[in-house]
């Protein structure tokens, strides 16, 4: 485990796999973070250098702070050990080309930890989505507002890498979780993006305007809209989805109280939303029906690193390999050009098209390159 605070959120699933897996132990840079944890959550020891972990796994789950996350998975891929990362996958078009050229060049299994594909309502969405109920899907909307201030600095006032890496630049800088569930569903990839932002206003010190605004236009030529919103005082809503298709509507609940939505064309009753939940029994995989408890955002946070198990021990590729991860971050970079050109639209790079890597003799992704 690499970093001891968001690594906790991590532990259902390894509860859930200690026949398959064990945890060797943590590294964290803060020595007494890393004692801390492992007095709380087992393994055999502490790592006082990221180099002796990677040397002494198989595999590592990345739970480091994002501008951490390619450079590490760099280093494990080259040493051949698997990588679980934590999201975003990276947060420059340099580091997306350096992770790029790691997952070519080796055998050894990269996966993104996004979980929020696997929230109970967005897998029964995706199933209905796969079977064909909503058509074809030509517009999506996703929300993810999360005022978190207090983040930004310690205790006795320093800056976070939050406050540089998050509010510290202007445009979608947490993007997987709001594009991760809406691409999956459209089996789409986002060409182009035009971004905007409300200026700002509740903490004026930050670069990140109050509220970002993204439009992707998508490959098939449908349409993405996305919200980051880290500032602005306000509930939380984390996970607000919705999607047109040529087949009917869902969108998610906004507050509580509220409930998941569907509307099928031709099977609910005329203009009428129906439940969402009203399908779970159908179209929810038993697999995902029941997560352990523990398992945190909705019983999402166990299936990533539980997928990621799976791909190992089949030596299939996983659920979120670096080309879909790289779908869901880059278009958040990209973006930042885009607000400073006050929206104008700017491409997004296809990272299978990218060259990083490639060398004379092709890796274990090379037909897909």
């Amino acid at each position: 485990m690499v970093g001891a605070a968001r690594g906790a959120g991590f532990l259902s699933a390894l509860t859930a796999a200690r026949e398959r897996v064990k945890l060797l132990g943590i590294y964290d840079p803060d020595p007494v973070a890393a004692q801390l944890f492992l007095a709380e959550h087992g393994g055999e020891r502490t790592f006082p250098t990221f180099a002796e972990a990677v040397t002494a796994a198989d595999a590592v789950i990345l739970a480091s702070p994002q501008h951490y996350h390619a450079p590490q998975a760099v280093h494990a891929l080259d040493a051949g050990v698997h990588v679980l990362s934590e999201v975003p996958a990276v947060v420059s078009l340099e580091q997306a080309s350096d992770l790029l050229a790691a997952t070519r060049r080796g055998h050894a299994q990269y996966m993104l930890a996004e979980n929020y594909g696997y929230m109970r309502s967005n897998l029964i969405v995706g199933a209905m989505v796969r079977a064909g109920l909503l058509g074809q899907l030509y517009s999506g909307e996703a929300e993810y507002l999360h005022e978190m201030k207090e983040a930004h600095r310690t205790s006795d006032g320093a800056p976070t890498w939050r406050y540089h890496w998050q509010v510290g630049r202007n445009g979608i800088t947490y993007p997987t979780h709001s594009l991760g569930p809406l691409l999956e569903w459209m089996d789409d990839r986002i060409e182009a993006v035009s971004c905007v932002g409300t200026g700002r206003w509740t903490d004026s010190e930050h670069e990140m305007h109050d509220s970002v605004t993204l439009l992707g236009r998508t490959r098939r030529g449908g349409l993405v809209r996305t919200r980051l919103d880290l500032l602005s005082n306000r509930p939380h809503l984390w996970d607000y989805y919705a999607v047109q298709g040529t087949g009917g509507a869902y969108e998610a609940p906004r507050a509580r109280g509220d409930g998941a939505k569907i509307y099928l064309e031709g099977r609910s009753p005329r203009h009428e939303w129906e439940p969402l939940e009203r399908y779970a029994q159908e179209f929810l995989a038993p697999k995902y029906a029941h997560p352990p408890e523990g398992s945190g955002h909705g019983g999402s946070d166990i299936w990533p690193l539980l997928d990621f198990l799976e791909a190992i021990e089949t030596d299939t590729q996983p659920p979120i390999g670096v080309y879909r991860a790289l779908d869901m971050t880059l278009p958040g970079i990209v973006s930042e050009e885009s607000i400073a050109q006050g929206g104008g639209w700017v491409r997004v790079p296809n990272p299978r098209t990218l060259t990083a890597g490639i060398g004379t003799e092709p890796g274990h992704e090379g037909s897909l390159s």
